[in-house]
């Protein structure tokens, strides 16, 4: 099985038909059904824009000081914003080997007292001052997937035959994303190294742009194979590879979706596993629900499902969770300090 390609062009496009506009949601919802992972083509986010952000990450990473990015640790900030060495972040128990600049979505808790800026995520951002268009170009790409995961949203949203007003209704819960961008550099893979560049794992939220530098041979999804789908009780699966695709975004949907789903979409397994010799350079941008958004099974993803099934009732399996809470219960729970460093360790997000 291989990953679809979707160009999601007729949803920028005005003057786009509504037969044309379902055809793309309907390959939309067949992929959440399926890989869970699809390429997005045609998303209006251009090639210069592109090589901006991996410019400015590569510059940041490769050329920073040890001291420009010390000043960024995530260990003088929130334990969530800034810089993490090589080993700092950890899945599955085991050392990840890559470095990464994280930014987050302004602080939830914006009225804390000064001295209370160390509670995870209520911290502000921090930049390198080097290079110089650093921030600009970051604030840059912030704005424009963020406008790309809005209408992927709807997209989405059109796929599950949801009505316009269930469609805004959806849409308000993630208007106030609290999005995550992770800027990160991955060194070649020690043969000596017990685990991986980044271990298996799902992403929590809602949709994931990855943005990567041509390398080959890293990002490994693991998906079912032949024509199996999620919802098989015991499916076949494997890993693959998930090349960079030239003009594309990797997408893949988070565990909110689950929920909004029933279960009926699934959040996918996929790691890192990079032994090339050059030094990879990725930037995954995570569109998420609100910090207050609360998150429960969507009445259209129920109907689909009892169509699906053939009954009248479906069972609810999925609760309603606060996304802030169920963010703050994956992060704050993911530190430890490592013994020869006062750096904080974590499971990946």
């Amino acid at each position: 099985m291989s990953l679809p390609v979707i160009d999601i062009a007729g949803f920028l496009e005005p003057t786009s038909t509504p037969e044309a506009l379902q055809t793309i949601a309907d390959k939309i919802h067949t992929a959440c059904l399926t890989t869970g992972f699809f390429y997005l083509s045609g998303h209006g986010v251009t090639a210069e824009e592109g090589a901006q952000i991996l410019r400015s990450t590569r510059a940041f990473l490769v050329d920073g000081t040890p001291g420009e990015k010390e000043r960024l640790s995530i260990a003088r900030n929130d334990h969530a914003r800034g810089y993490q060495r090589i080993g700092d972040n950890v899945t599955g128990g085991k050392s990840d080997w890559h470095e990464a600049l994280d930014l987050y979505a302004p602080s939830p808790f914006p009225h804390l007292p000064q001295l209370d800026q160390l509670k995870v995520l209520a911290g502000q951002n921090r930049f390198p001052d080097r290079p110089a268009d650093f921030q600009p170009v970051v604030e840059n790409w912030i704005r424009r997937l963020s406008e790309l995961g809005l209408v992927l949203m709807r997209a989405t949203a059109m796929g599950l035959k949801m009505s316009l007003s269930e469609t805004e209704q959806l849409l308000d819960q993630v208007r106030n994303s609290f999005w995550v961008l992770r800027c990160i550099g991955y060194p070649p893979l020690p043969s000596t190294h017990d685990g991986v560049s980044c271990g298996a794992h799902k992403d929590y939220g809602c949709f994931t742009f990855l943005h990567a530098d041509s390398t080959k041979g890293s990002l490994q999804v693991y998906v079912p194979k032949a024509n199996a789908t999620h919802d098989e009780q015991e499916p076949e699966y494997h890993w693959i590879e998930a090349n960079p695709i030239e003009g594309a975004f990797v997408v893949n949907i988070g565990e909110m979706w689950e929920t909004w789903t029933n279960g009926l979409y699934k959040a996918t397994l996929h790691r890192v596993v990079h032994k090339s010799n050059n030094y990879r350079v990725s930037v995954p941008f995570f569109y998420e629900p609100a910090f207050d958004a609360i998150v429960a099974p969507l009445p259209a993803a129920i109907r689909l499902q009892q169509r699906l099934q053939r009954k009248q009732q479906v069972e609810i399996v999925k609760k309603p969770v606060k996304y802030g809470e169920f963010l703050m219960s994956k992060v704050s729970g993911n530190f430890s300090t490592s013994a020869d460093s006062d750096a904080p360790k974590r499971d990946r997000y």
